[in-house]
């Protein structure tokens, strides 16, 4: 019996985790493909939604986690089984160890192994769905050269590398311009020590300017010197940065790398350090939400109405959800520190299933 009871009570978990996760994603199937369709625009709506699918199925792995332990252990305290394994002389924090330690393992495999998944589909799912429904891309790109935005105009496009830039994104420095003409030729190439974004143009300021002009020979490249130069722009502070990689379309495991290039380039990274903290949370949060489903589901069912109980399991599932939301929201804010946003919800919603289950289970 010690040997196969471990097995057994796993089994039975999976199953209902398995269960939970299927009809979570047929659900968030029906819900974007409504949403696309409301959209303009001849895009593959079922591939859009299949690529959207894991991102947001990311997002309610708790809930999974919850509804399928609570499952499981409900029919185990329907039939019984539970009673006859309590008065076999297993305690119920001998039982839940396995639960437990699978549900942490759980935890690890959603950031190490989902997450990537997750987010490769959806960088994939906002490139497909910026040119089918808004017809334009990224603005901003960045990497170890420095971050590069592009702009459109009538007389073709202008691309702008910059070494730093502040974190609103309203000053660049160490700027290189290249603006090309309607046939994607370099027409001009302006080297500056910085440029600030103002109301519909850029101020470039301490500028090197090489016009570059076409000849019959080849090209022509005449160069001066600017103290101000204006280019006109379309963007504003807000575009650029909205138009940063979103955190969730970042995988695990380049999360570390992309923070230290955002915080070399001068930009925040608090976003992005509080999604990397909330996925290492995982484990703590999964393992949680088995005790609290333990604490609802592993009483006989003559101790009360199931009804009851599921639904306060589900309560308790969104106020956690919603605490965590809310301190990951002041963390992303800076209003709190990164560490203590993403691991007090877990860690709180831990410590209170423990209670629960000492109150429900040793009186």
């Amino acid at each position: 019996m010690i040997a196969t009871l471990p097995a057994y009570i796993l089994r039975r978990l999976f199953t209902g985790i398995g269960v939970a996760f299927l009809v979570a994603f047929v659900l968030v199937m029906m819900g974007d493909l409504l949403d696309l369709s409301t959209e303009e625009g001849d895009a593959p709506l079922l591939a859009l939604a299949l690529l959207h699918a894991p991102s947001v199925l990311t997002e309610t792995l708790p809930f999974v986690v919850l509804l399928g332990a609570l499952a499981a252990f409900l029919r185990l305290a329907r039939t019984s089984e539970l009673v006859v394994t309590r008065a076999a002389g297993v305690s119920v924090w001998r039982l839940l160890r396995i639960p437990m330690i699978a549900a942490m393992l759980l935890g690890v495999l959603s950031f190490t192994v989902w997450n990537p998944m997750a987010a490769a589909s959806l960088a994939r799912y906002e490139v497909l769905s910026s040119r089918y429904f808004d017809g334009r891309e990224s603005l901003l790109s960045i990497s170890a050269e420095g971050l590069w935005l592009r702009q459109a105009s009538e007389q073709g496009q202008t691309v702008i590398n910059a070494t730093r830039a502040t974190p609103e994104g309203e000053e660049l420095i160490g700027v290189s311009i290249f603006e090309f003409n309607e046939d994607n030729n370099l027409s001009r190439r302006i080297s500056a020590r910085r440029a600030l974004l103002q109301d519909g143009y850029w101020e470039v300021e301490a500028a090197r300017v090489w016009d570059i002009a076409p000849t019959a020979r080849g090209q022509t490249i005449t160069a001066r010197d600017e103290d101000r130069l204006e280019l006109p722009t379309d963007l504003t502070s807000n575009r650029i940065l909205e138009s940063f990689a979103d955190p969730e379309a970042l995988s695990f495991w380049e999360l570390g790398s992309f923070i230290e290039t955002l915080d070399a380039s001068g930009f925040s990274s608090v976003r992005h350090r509080m999604h990397l903290q909330t996925q290492l949370a995982q484990p703590v949060l999964f393992a949680a939400m088995v005790l609290i489903a333990a604490g609802f589901a592993m009483r006989h069912v003559r101790f009360g109405s199931i009804g009851v109980r599921v639904m306060l399991c589900v309560m308790s599932g969104f106020a956690i959800f919603f605490l965590s939301d809310f301190t990951q929201a002041l963390g992303a804010a800076g209003t709190i520190p990164v560490l203590l946003a993403a691991w007090v919800p877990p860690i709180a919603a831990l410590l209170l299933a423990t209670a629960l289950l000492l109150h429900l289970e040793d009186g």
